[in-house]
């Protein structure tokens, strides 16, 4: 059976240019006002803001906050974040706690924060509580984000995981200098999406 090192090996070498290539757009385009169409539109399509339902209220609502987010004025920026989305119903008229989409939303802004997404959620068995007070989800959704932090920092100090960083830069230079945890993020969502064993 496969080591999560020997995955994430598979992974680097699966992963291919546009993979990576919107993410070094979005980067670029995150800080420069005149392209935030351009950055919403992107976002949308990169990370699937256009399915599950969600409402142009809600969309709305979720740029806001990216785009007014400062990371300096709060340690812990999900819950409030979780808590404001929350308050907008989908299209079917539900309301969810969108812990995939504020993952990404708070990582385009600081890269040492991982992302939650199904295929981080089956390459470590992991997932927020499905049932129980929203206090209580969110809870479990931010010890989970706290063990994939830890775990992306002691792979950032194992031989092994840092040949794996070392070869992805050197395949695709525009994510070169992105943080360990953000090319972690990759791939582990590679293992996932090319159904790497």
């Amino acid at each position: 059976m496969d080591t999560h090192a020997d995955r994430l090996k598979k992974a680097c070498k699966a992963i291919e240019g546009k993979n990576v290539a919107p993410y070094c757009q979005l980067r670029a385009w995150l800080t420069d006002p005149s392209k935030r169409a351009d950055f919403t539109r992107r976002f949308k399509s990169y990370y699937g803001l256009n399915a599950g339902g969600l409402t142009d209220d809600w969309k709305e609502k979720y740029f806001d906050i990216l785009f007014s987010l400062d990371l300096s004025c709060t340690a812990e920026p999900y819950t409030p974040i979780l808590k404001e989305l929350y308050e907008y119903a989908r299209k079917k008229g539900d309301r969810v706690l969108s812990f995939s989409f504020v993952s990404k939303l708070v990582a385009i802004h600081d890269e040492s924060r991982p992302l939650y997404d199904k295929h981080v959620s089956a390459f470590f068995g992991v997932a927020p509580p499905a049932t129980g007070s929203n206090d209580f989800r969110i809870a479990g959704f931010l010890r989970n984000l706290n063990m994939l932090q830890s775990t992306y920092i002691e792979w950032s100090g194992i031989q092994e995981f840092v040949d794996v960083i070392a070869e992805l830069r050197r395949r695709f230079p525009c994510i070169a200098c992105c943080h360990n945890g953000r090319l972690f993020d990759f791939l582990v969502w590679a293992v996932g999406h090319y159904k790497i064993g």
